[in-house]
């Protein structure tokens, strides 16, 4: 009775495979430990594997490996060694696929004896090779800067793997605009004054020496703005576009207006003219305007459109609009409207 007490209690802590204990002798077990937590903390982790109750025969011989299935059908690594020692450390020298989920375990047997597996560890995630940190937003940012600062991260890897560099490039229009390469910080500024008014991209690709990489683009663009009041009447395009995306529900407008009190419209129309939704007056009425910007997001919000200036896709008359071209017309008093072309990509 005690033998079998003492049996199971070795194997609620060792969480190994015991076998029937000889009178005198020690459960063998075999544990895999790893970092605590559903992620691993490095692209290349450390193992520590802890043997009990093998005898003396050695070496021992020992399989690693880790799988993308708890059953091992589909092993991704897999390192078969000789250890001497009972307790002993393994560390991964190449990098694990980005955001993978793994299941690892050990295989351990003296040297022509039986085989002992540990219990499954998993599943574990992979950190991201590489995130941008900001401006991030699928929704958009904004500065009153024309150099602003951008930020990503690499993860964490082991010393003789690494060191990370990186190219950075900033787009507009889907064309680079400025850019960097060799990089080992994770900020940078651009070195020219970026366009006020104008939707940039950017990317990231980050590499090993290896030339193992792993590339990252914006969620959404940023805007540079001028923190000054605006001298002239203007719309700018909107965004996303084409729209929804996966993001955005809807379309965002921005326009500034330069003069106080401004009569403001602006109506989205098909392609013969006709006015499908009026955008400004909306609901509240309001028509006459202060000089400032418009359509941007309350500061300290995580989006950068005020949904009182957007478009869903729907006429007048709640109807969801089919597919196709259409044309935003902004007015501001009796000056000549300005246009731009809104795709919309239906639901």
């Amino acid at each position: 009775m005690m033998r079998r007490r003492r049996r199971g209690v070795l194997g609620l802590l060792f969480a190994g495979l015991a076998l029937a204990i000889p009178a005198g002798l020690a459960a063998q077990t075999v544990a895999l430990e790893v970092t605590a937590g559903t992620t691993f903390s490095s692209i290349t982790p450390l193992f520590t594997v802890r043997t009990a109750g093998l005898g003396p025969d050695r070496p021992l011989l020992v399989n690693v490996q880790l799988s993308s299935t708890p059953d091992f059908t589909q092993v991704v690594f897999d390192s078969a060694f000789t250890k001497t020692d009972s307790v002993f450390a393994v560390q991964l020298t190449r990098p694990l696929q980005s955001e993978a989920q793994l299941y690892a375990r050990a295989r351990v047997r003296a040297f022509a004896g039986p085989l002992f597996s540990s219990p499954t560890v998993g599943p574990k995630t992979v950190p991201a090779w590489l995130r941008l940190i900001r401006p991030n937003s699928p929704t958009g940012d904004g500065f009153d800067i024309r150099r602003p600062e951008l930020v990503w991260s690499g993860a964490p890897v082991l010393a003789s793997v690494g060191p990370w560099r990186y190219d950075v490039e900033v787009t507009l229009g889907g064309r680079p605009e400025v850019a960097v390469s060799g990089l080992r910080d994770t900020t940078w500024r651009p070195v020219v004054d970026l366009q006020a008014s104008a939707s940039y991209g950017w990317n990231v690709r980050a590499y090993l020496p290896s030339g193992e990489s792993s590339r990252r683009f914006s969620a959404g663009t940023f805007v540079i703005t001028d923190p000054l009041l605006p001298t002239t009447n203007l719309l700018y395009q909107n965004f996303p576009n084409p729209f929804p995306s996966a993001e955005s529900f809807a379309t965002c407008f921005w326009f500034d207006v330069g003069e106080d009190g401004a009569r403001i419209s602006l109506d989205v129309l098909d392609l013969r003219g006709n006015l499908v939704k009026r955008i400004v007056p909306g609901n509240d009425g309001v028509e006459l305007f202060p000089a400032g910007r418009y359509g941007r997001g309350a500061p300290g919000t995580s989006s950068n459109c005020d949904n009182r200036f957007v478009w869903d896709g729907t006429a007048a008359d709640g109807r969801t609009v089919a597919p196709g071209v259409f044309l935003a017309r902004f007015r501001a008093n009796n000056g000549a409207p300005t246009v731009r072309r809104i795709v919309f990509r239906g639901r």
